[in-house]
């Protein structure tokens, strides 16, 4: 008896037989990856039209074609589909108050205004404030976020009046992000701390000063709100414990991020459970300070860094020597960025660097199971450099890494300028890193002599002459990965540079 055999055929699929719910999911993901793509999948059919359109006018940047008069006449169904679906505004303080203040006053669903200054006078005409493009009911219905960036510091202590809170919604404002200050080197800043002190929602705050910089003078009651994320650059932090207990509110701090900042006073002055939930933490303090050491510091960072919980994020300057290494290891299966320098660095070819230990290098690569970026000092006169490189090699999901070392030049000696030391040493560095185990490597810098975006060279006069002919100590140098998956060497030139 013949048998017959049932034969299947293909099953036919299609996107329109998914659930709304997950076309959105996968059209969020493909606006990530590409955001003009919404525009070409509102041409599939009806359906796909009714999803993107929500999600293409959520977010919108306010420009002067969107609200010039006639924009209403020659694009009506553009217009509508703003009002109906916008939830996030961005809007620069040159373009026209009045026209920004008519599209918003018709957004019904308006969730938050991102304001970017880009001037940096706060004068009136030509320069709006956000005060100015606010509809009444958004401020009183204090549901719209307002975040603000690149704010002037000036100084209006002699105004009758706080021009920044006559500018600013203060109960809106969730976030600020100042501009440096022109001039440099704004002594006061009492009108800023009013400003903060009356935005009781404010999560974020950017301070970004040059020099020494300044700090706020607190009395009587005053206290900032309690910041998510804090970044300070070139704040001279001299507030005493008591100030900070009265003045300061870290307890839903998440982020900190110090540049140039005093942190023998910072780690004097602040309790350190209160910053046991922080997720990021950067303190950039390249400079000690009498009466402080750098093993003091290093004590006040270990002990603060023991105190939390679980960073994603570590960026410290430290006597590597002296800090203990559990500090880190207790942050193992949390840790996905590492810059772990000395305070020595290499702008000075005299000096040695102290390095990491091969063996707590070997510990790190097999504790830090989530790191992917990794910032380290390596002194070929500390360490053994080709053993050093292989370790490297052991942490398994490291993608980039920085290596910052000594240039080989030495400036007394008689340079063949048609031979490149410092590139060759990357070069055999770079070759030696070529054995990575796990995640290959997306991009590895080689930075040597101290090597900076603004760069001040050396102004010895052996390394004077060397400079008048091309030699310099100070070079940086990246790996990177293309989309095809080569890998490319470029120099990395100062700004300025030619």
């Amino acid at each position: 008896m013949a048998m017959s055999r049932a034969i299947s055929r293909p099953q036919k699929w299609s996107l329109d037989g998914l659930s709304t719910e997950l076309l959105i999911l996968i059209l969020e993901q493909l606006a990530d990856v590409d955001p003009t793509s919404l525009g070409t999948a509102r041409l599939v059919s009806t359906r796909f039209n009714a999803i993107v359109t929500p999600m293409k006018y959520r977010t919108l940047r306010i420009t002067r074609y969107i609200v010039a008069p006639q924009a209403e006449i020659f694009f009506p169904k553009g217009i509508a589909n703003i009002h109906a679906h916008t939830k996030h505004v961005k809007v620069d303080s040159n373009i026209d108050a009045a026209y920004v203040k008519r599209i918003l006053d018709k957004i019904e669903g308006l969730l938050s205004i991102s304001w970017r200054y880009v001037q940096d006078d706060l004068r009136k005409g030509d320069f709006w404030v956000p005060s100015d493009i606010l509809p009444q009911r958004h401020v009183q219905s204090n549901k719209v976020k307002l975040y603000v960036e690149n704010l002037p510091l000036r100084d209006f202590r002699f105004e009758q009046h706080n021009p920044y809170l006559r500018a600013i919604p203060t109960p809106l404002l969730v976030s600020l992000k100042m501009a440096a200050p022109t001039p440099l080197l704004t002594t006061r800043v009492g009108s800023l701390k009013g400003l903060l002190v009356n935005s009781r929602r404010l999560e974020t705050f950017w301070y970004d000063d040059r020099g020494q910089g300044t700090q706020f003078e607190f009395s009587g009651n005053e206290r900032l709100p309690p910041f998510k994320e804090l970044y300070l650059r070139s704040y001279d932090w001299n507030h005493s414990a008591i100030a900070v207990r009265q003045h300061w509110d870290f307890s839903e701090i998440r982020q900190l991020d110090m540049v140039n900042v005093p942190l023998g006073p910072f780690l004097r002055s602040v309790s350190f459970a209160d910053f046991q939930h922080l997720e990021t933490l950067r303190l950039d303090g390249a400079n000690v300070q009498l009466p402080y050491t750098g093993q003091d510091i290093t004590r006040g960072l270990y002990i603060l860094i023991r105190q939390i919980r679980a960073l994603a994020d570590l960026k410290i300057t430290c006597d590597i020597q002296s800090f203990p290494l559990d500090g880190i290891l207790q942050h193992g299966q949390s840790l996905q960025s590492l810059c772990f320098r000395d305070f020595t660095g290499f702008t000075d070819e005299h000096r040695r660097c102290p390095t990491l230990k091969l063996e707590d290098l070997d510990v790190l690569s097999c504790a830090l199971v989530k790191l992917r970026t990794l910032e380290l000092d390596m002194d070929e006169k500390c360490c053994e450099p080709h053993h050093f490189l292989y370790t490297l090699c052991n942490f398994r999901r490291l993608n980039t890494l920085t290596l910052h070392t000594q240039t080989i030049i030495d400036p007394l000696s008689d340079i063949d300028t048609n031979t490149d030391l410092d590139f060759e040493r990357a070069m055999q560095f770079l070759s030696l890193l070529q054995g990575k185990q796990g995640s290959p490597w997306r991009s590895v810098t080689i930075n040597v002599g101290g090597w900076k975006p603004l760069m001040v060279r050396r102004f010895s006069a052996p390394w004077l002459e060397q400079n008048s002919r091309g030699v310099y100590a100070e070079r940086r140098f990246v790996m990177e990965r293309l989309e095809n998956g080569a890998l490319v060497v470029r120099e990395e030139l100062p700004r300025g540079a030619s």
